[in-house]
């Protein structure tokens, strides 16, 4: 103990604020604070007497004193002359002078005081009742209130109670060293730029600045895919990693792995606006401004739905559940089974993106600065509410645990603006990308999805920290614009699609050997299909046809 009181003292000693007597006094008493209650009580006597710095005023002994002495009178008299008196504080006083009562039999006052316990917590004015009633075994009554059976024991934790609920005088009576601390810890967390939240981090030490490595930001090229037709417009990896799908500039669809390249060439008459693996990865939808949707087979890339019962561009796709969801320019968005048969309508605005959780439907509405959010419970008739913003919306994502969205805000003055979808408020703006007049796909990356990413109209990548508004690390992608950009949350993975006409495939691992893979030089399949078209007087009969089963196993990039 004399080691330990020895160092405390010399610890204490060596602090020095030029200037600040008051802070130097602050600091001391919330050692003081902490060191009296972890017990170490000859500690505390030590540091008062060499600092001259006592941890309780003349007013908390006085106050100490009453709670302790079950001055109940004196101490609400104190309580109020220091305006810090509150019904739930009123009530704990009420209730150990009840206890009182009743162990002194004093059942008339008792009960009449019961009534008063009763207005505040009914509940719990029920249990002590029954003291009166079961005074020879109320050892079961004391451990469910929580509450000691020894007297002296009852008002010490009455008197601990009170430091939690009031503030008295110029220094507050709960202990603040914990909360110092975690203050602290909160600051380094902030400043740290790679912060993620994993567990093999949370050992943080306030002897050293927090610094999180940036192993998690895939920079590393590993695959090349080159040679595509025009520009991607499109990259999107399938749910599983092993697919990639993509589209480019001259309305042709790529379904590509390593292995594997196969291409659809004029897939669609017009411009190609979004691609959507099936859950399953057995199928690859996409929807165009030539109002239709077309399912393809990921492994032989056939042809095999074609839905156009849409009367307008269609402008996105999202899957959900076992269900294709479509929106665009004519008002309704779809949902669809796999086999192209309309579940449902519901009637929208011009839709440019769809978005799901378990508890939400977000749509991107294009002819407004904003996302609607509306209940997911299947009919999709209950708006919660807007998430109002200033300028054009580009693009929107999810994270993987559905709560954050971030959007890409602006083509002229760039900008990623974070929201969160337990407050629908907003929480960071990102700068720093270049964008114009080009719309720049951006998502949720790594574990936890710590990272938000977006590429940029000079071939860079960027990338965020979502915990601190910090710019985490910039790589150079690609010759020309970034147009798309997806983050696999299982294999992370980061996949980058370029007007360069290429997608890279980036890892976090250091590379040993680089992947050239030139897709031109595979099959390319015709875009017509023997399936034909599903017209809208369609049968109402699914299609039962068996897909091949993709091999199992870990076959990602």
């Amino acid at each position: 103990m004399q080691v330990f009181d020895n160092l405390a003292l010399k610890e204490v000693q060596s602090i020095s604020i030029d200037g600040s007597p008051d802070r130097l006094k602050e600091i001391i008493r919330m050692i003081l604070q902490e060191l009296n209650q972890m017990g170490y009580s000859d500690v505390c006597n030590i540091l008062e007497e060499e600092s001259q710095i006592k941890l309780d005023t003349t007013q908390m002994n006085e106050l100490k004193e009453s709670f302790l002495n079950g001055d109940y009178e004196k101490l609400l008299q104190q309580l109020e002359f220091s305006e810090t008196i509150n019904r739930k504080l009123q009530y704990e006083i009420q209730k150990q002078l009840y206890l009182e009562l009743v162990q002194q039999k004093n059942y008339e006052q008792a009960v009449n005081l019961l009534r008063q316990l009763s207005e505040y917590n009914e509940k719990e004015s029920q249990v002590l009742a029954k003291l009166i009633f079961l005074q020879e075994d109320a050892s079961q009554l004391y451990i469910e209130l929580a509450i000691p059976m020894d007297q002296g024991e009852q008002r010490l934790q009455l008197y601990q109670k009170t430091l939690n609920l009031v503030n008295f005088g110029e220094f507050s009576l709960k202990t603040q060293f914990d909360k110092v601390i975690d203050q602290a810890l909160e600051y380094q967390i902030k400043q740290c730029p790679y912060h993620n939240d994993s567990n093999e981090n949370k050992n943080y030490s306030l002897l050293l600045d927090h610094n999180c490595q940036c192993y998690q930001i895939p920079k590393n090229n590993s695959i090349i895919f080159q040679d595509f037709d025009d520009e991607v417009w499109i990259g999107k990896f399938s749910n599983s990693g092993i697919w990639i799908g993509c589209a480019t500039r001259k309305n042709s669809i790529y379904i590509i792995s390593k292995e594997s390249q196969q291409k659809i060439s004029k897939a669609h008459q017009m411009d190609i606006n979004s691609l959507v693996f099936t859950s399953d990865d057995k199928l690859l939808f996409s929807a165009s401004n030539d109002k239709k949707i077309n399912g393809y087979d990921v492994q032989t890339a056939q042809l095999k739905v074609t839905i156009n019962q849409h009367t307008n561009e269609v402008l996105c796709l999202a899957y959900f559940k076992n269900q294709l969801f479509s929106g665009g320019v004519d008002g309704w968005i779809g949902i669809w089974q796999d086999n192209g048969k309309l579940i449902n309508q519901i009637k929208s605005k011009v839709v440019k993106n769809i978005l799901i959780t378990d508890q939400y439907m977000l749509l991107h509405n294009a002819a407004v600065f904003s996302i609607t959010v509306i209940e997911n419970d299947f009919k999709f008739n209950k708006i919660i509410t807007h998430l109002e913003e200033q300028e054009i919306i580009v693009s929107s994502a999810i994270s993987q645990n559905q709560q954050f969205l971030v959007l890409n805000i602006s083509k002229e003055k760039p900008k990623l603006h974070l929201w969160s979808l337990k407050t629908f408020q907003k929480l960071h703006v990102f700068f720093g990308f270049q964008v114009k007049g080009i719309e720049m796909k951006c998502c949720f990356g790594s574990k936890n999805d710590n990272y938000v990413c977006v590429g940029s109209q000079d071939g860079k990548v960027h990338f965020f920290n979502k915990n601190n508004q910090l710019q985490q690390n910039i790589i150079d992608g690609h010759d020309q614009t970034i147009n798309y950009v997806d983050w696999h949350s299982q294999t992370a993975q980061l996949l980058t699609a370029s007007d360069d006409k290429s997608v890279k495939i980036w890892i976090q691992d250091q590379v040993t050997q680089q992947y050239i893979i030139n897709v031109s030089n595979e099959y390319d399949q015709p875009s017509n299909s023997q399936y034909g078209e599903i017209e809208e007087e369609q049968d109402d009969h699914e299609d039962e046809e068996e897909y091949q089963q993709q091999s199992e196993g870990d076959q990602s990039f």
